[in-house]
């Protein structure tokens, strides 16, 4: 009776709690439940996406703004350059909101207006950002938009470099992504946004010098490495964030989130990445994709960087396409061991991915030189044919004059004696 008493309770038990793990189980494979209007995550490495909201509804970016700010300053600026603030800090219909209170005349370091404009977010120091490398805002303004259109931002559309709240100022969690795996792929961008404080250089006594990142995550998790924060009454809270563990980076995005639980879903997120998905190689590093053809003789193409492709668990592995662009339309007569003559594109659908460069996987040597040998050497032989048969015609001729002067000679002897 005991026995039979204690088969009953374990089997109680263990349907008392097997629901619970599967419930447990199942929790945890559920997409996040993201309480901002529009949330993206993507594989830093693949290029794909883990998880999106809304992904194309055009939103308030807020300072979010910023990135494409400081990519630009980092991309086409010398971070040496002495920056001089203009009469547009005072100008109050530009320049309100978080500020470092540039005056006109004061002259920063553009290193140093970066960590303000990454770290402080101030509103004041990217439009003395803009007007260095745009000479003006609506030129600067431009710039960005272009660069947007470079990256894939079709959606995208700024009015100004600091993210204050205008009409036509929109961007969408899809195209912020792109625009922030970009710029992370830039190593000075990089830098600066995982850096938590920084005390900038000024030429003015009691104003702020000290920048300290307003990221949150930046300060209570390790494995979070940028990227930036923004809110305006209209945008509400944005947020665009970096995480790198076990040798995977994701960057998330959320905009218009009402409060601070923009942080705790960021990194629900994050968690839905990391424990959802996984990374492989497509193709590794040295692969052969394609092949051309270099004066009749076959020369491989080879990768030299991995394509990673991101599966989630349990689901069947997508299908990426890949796309061979030589660099050049003519054909080539010659190619040195190492070259760029292709990129590939990987594409996911019609989604471009990523971009990378093909390799030759060895060298030819132009046919050139060879003809003008072969052609040299056989001219020469030519020359030398052409001197014999002279040279021969030459010595017929004279055997044959020699020959009939003799006879000549021979007759006359014997007319003669006759």
């Amino acid at each position: 009776m005991k026995v039979i008493t204690s088969f009953v309770l374990a089997i109680f038990m263990m349907l008392s709690v097997t629901p619970t793990v599967l419930a447990e189980d199942s929790s945890s494979s559920k997409a996040p439940q993201v309480r901002g209007e529009g949330a993206y995550l993507i594989d830093v490495q693949s290029g794909q996406t883990l998880f999106m909201k809304n992904p194309d509804e055009q939103l308030a970016p807020a300072s979010t703004t910023k990135i494409m700010t400081g990519l630009l300053a980092i991309e086409r600026g010398n971070l040496d350059d002495m920056v001089t603030a203009s009469s547009t800090m005072l100008n109050n219909k530009v320049v309100y909101g978080t500020q470092i209170y540039l005056m006109p005349k004061e002259t920063v370091v553009l290193r140093d207006l970066l960590y303000a404009v990454f770290l402080n977010s101030a509103n004041d120091a990217a439009v003395a950002v803009a007007e260095h490398l745009g000479s003006n805002l609506p030129n600067f303004v431009n710039m960005m938009n272009q660069r947007a259109l470079e990256i894939g931002a079709n959606n995208t559309h700024f009015v100004n470099p600091s993210g204050l709240t205008e009409a036509g100022h929109v961007t969408t969690a899809h195209d912020l992504a792109l625009i922030a795996r970009v710029a992370y792929q830039n190593p000075l961008f990089a830098q600066y946004v995982r850096t938590k404080s920084h005390t900038i250089s000024r030429s003015k006594p009691d104003v702020p010098a000290l920048m300290v990142n307003e990221n949150k995550l930046l300060w209570r998790d390790s494995t979070v490495d940028g990227i930036k924060t923004g809110y305006t009454a209209a945008a509400q809270n944005c947020l665009v964030a970096s995480v790198t563990k076990d040798g995977r980076q994701f960057i998330g995005v959320i905009l218009k989130s009402p409060g601070r639980e923009i942080y705790t879903d960021m990194q629900a997120m994050f968690d839905y990445g990391f424990t959802q998905f996984k990374d492989t190689v497509y193709k590794p590093s040295g692969a052969v994709l394609s092949t051309i053809t270099v004066n009749n003789e076959p020369v491989n193409l080879i990768l030299d960087h991995p394509i990673h492709m991101t599966q989630k668990l349990n689901e069947q592995s997508p299908v990426l396409n890949l796309h061979v662009v030589p660099t050049n339309t003519a054909a080539l007569t010659s190619v040195e061991k190492g070259q760029v003559v292709a990129n590939v594109e990987v594409l996911d659908g019609d989604t471009l991915l990523n971009t990378f460069p093909l390799k030759s996987a060895r060298s030819i040597l132009p046919q050139t030189p060879k003809k003008i040998i072969s052609s040299s050497y056989f001219s020469w032989i030519n020359g030398v044919m052409i001197m014999f048969v002279a040279l021969a015609l030459l010595i017929s001729r004279k055997i044959y004059t020699d020959c009939r002067w003799r006879r000549q000679m021979r007759s006359a002897r014997r007319r003669e004696s006759n």
